[in-house]
């Protein structure tokens, strides 16, 4: 898993506003162990990214997990929406972390002004990957939406 991925369980514990000696003590795990796991030299169990999940209000975080980490994670849906602010925001970092390497490539491939047949299938691959950010976005704009009509809601009955 690249260096990028791992820390992403770090983001979602910040994002909470853990410190990391907090953090792995209400995980029961040492410190040492939550550190490698947040810089990708161990893999985290399945058990302790569910903990994670429910201390840091991330469920999110447990779906990219098994999407990334599981020959199963390929049966999850694409577009998840956020169940907490957390999870809003790890969507946005998701997406922002798959745009930057389409945006590169597509300059690679347009930097002679022309498509060439074997830049016709690098092309795809990023359309595929454009989905996948788009996904991301979507399912940030149906949290704000749902977030929205719920506090309208709130505020008609009061």
């Amino acid at each position: 898993m690249n260096e990028v991925c791992m820390l992403y369980y770090k983001t979602c514990r910040e994002s909470a506003g853990f410190k990391q000696d907090n953090a792995a003590e209400q995980l029961n795990v040492s410190i040492r162990s939550l550190s490698d796991y947040e810089n990708g030299k161990s893999r985290v169990p399945d058990d302790i990214v569910d903990s994670m999940a429910k201390l840091y209000r991330s469920p999110l975080l447990a779906w990219w997990h098994l999407k990334t980490n599981s020959v199963l994670g390929k049966y999850l849906p694409d577009v998840i929406v956020p169940k907490t602010e957390v999870d809003m925001v790890f969507q946005g970092i998701l997406a922002k972390d798959k745009l930057a390497p389409i945006v590169d490539g597509l300059k690679e491939i347009m930097s002679d002004g022309m498509i060439d047949e074997m830049e016709e299938d690098i092309l795809e691959v990023h359309i595929d990957d454009m989905r996948v950010v788009n996904n991301k976005l979507t399912s940030i704009i149906l949290w704000h939406d749902a977030r929205t009509k719920k506090e309208s809601r709130l505020s008609a009955t009061n």
